[in-house]
């Protein structure tokens, strides 16, 4: 009788972890919209307006007791802008590259709503020779940066708003100008399992 119960209790504990469903994974695609941040060197140039993009890759979730670690990888295709004084107004100078993002956040769920933040690891696609504008030097191939933000999660479907901006400079416009990319992102994922 103890073996029966004992092999019913495993039984029942296998069935509820599966139910918890501790591990999700699922793609998902978004929009950002992109500013440029220049640091020093703001007598020659400016941020320009914000730029629409778009980004799409897959996502994971690992949940332990209320709290989570949601690892990711994305196309990210970042399209900004930045001025320089003589232009006229409403001509501004793109400043567009794409990356492979690789976040990893932690967050904690309580009902539908998350809540989370990370690093973010950025490589650069595209490379120095790529920029028309004799202006941008230095160019990053990798830099470190950040996310925080919240999510909803409704059935099988995520949506995620977040905020990333960069740790260190991507660029360089000029002698000294420091670029920092920062985003909003808004994205929507399917969880698969």
């Amino acid at each position: 009788m103890k073996k029966i119960l004992l092999l019913f209790a495993l039984f029942f504990t296998g069935i509820t972890v599966s139910n918890a469903q501790i591990f999700t994974i699922g793609p998902k695609v978004g929009l950002s919209n992109t500013t440029l941040s220049i640091e020093k060197n703001v007598d020659d140039y400016t941020a320009g307006e914000a730029r629409y993009s778009y980004h799409a890759g897959v996502f994971a979730r690992i949940k332990i007791t209320g709290f989570y670690i949601q690892p990711e990888i994305y196309f990210n295709s970042v399209r900004g802008e930045y001025r320089q004084p003589f232009l006229p107004v409403g001509e501004g100078i793109n400043f567009n590259q794409n990356k492979i993002d690789m976040p990893v956040l932690f967050g904690w769920k309580f009902g539908p709503v998350r809540i989370n933040a990370g690093p973010v690891a950025s490589f650069n696609l595209d490379d120095l020779e790529d920029f028309e504008d004799a202006a941008v030097e230095d160019y990053k191939s990798a830099v470190f940066a950040y996310q925080a933000g919240v999510g909803l999660d409704i059935s099988k479907l995520i949506v995620d708003l977040r905020y990333e901006g960069n740790l260190s400079n991507q660029a360089t416009l000029g002698a000294d100008g420091n670029v920092k990319v920062n985003q909003i992102m808004l994205s929507v994922g399917y969880k698969l399992l």
